[in-house]
């Protein structure tokens, strides 16, 4: 997503990531991938249980590890030392203003993130 900030920003959107690491690894996040978006931080899991995130071993030891492991690497990703909840899986939400929830991606396993046009059909055009 990194690469579409100008693409989200285009269409009346602004990218924020959340994670459940310390804020000093927060900014060193948005520091390494040169990150011109919010990067706030959930150590208690709040907002990922609301958001019905998933949460388990099996889940983050999927058979597809290897793969998006590779994926990432290929696009310039490598993991480091694990920060925050290394069991809490991510995903992916679009809401508007107010609340109204134009898309929702809850993955799947270790890795497991939407395709990027998915995301930006949800903003509509620009």
């Amino acid at each position: 997503m990194r690469d579409k900030i100008q693409d989200i920003r285009d269409r009346g959107a602004e990218l924020v990531i959340v994670g459940s690491g310390s804020q000093y690894f927060a900014n060193a996040f948005r520091e390494d991938f040169e990150l011109d978006c919010p990067v706030l931080i959930d150590p208690e899991l709040l907002a990922f249980r609301a958001a019905g995130l998933r949460r388990g071993r099996l889940e983050a030891l999927s058979p597809k590890l290897a793969f998006n492991a590779v994926r990432a690497l290929r696009s310039g990703s490598r993991q480091t030392s694990v920060q925050g909840d290394p069991w809490q899986l991510g995903g992916v939400f679009v809401i508007r203003p107010g609340g109204e929830l134009l898309y929702s991606y809850l993955s799947r396993e270790a890795g497991d993130h939407p395709p990027v046009e998915a995301i930006l059909d949800s903003l509509g055009d620009a």
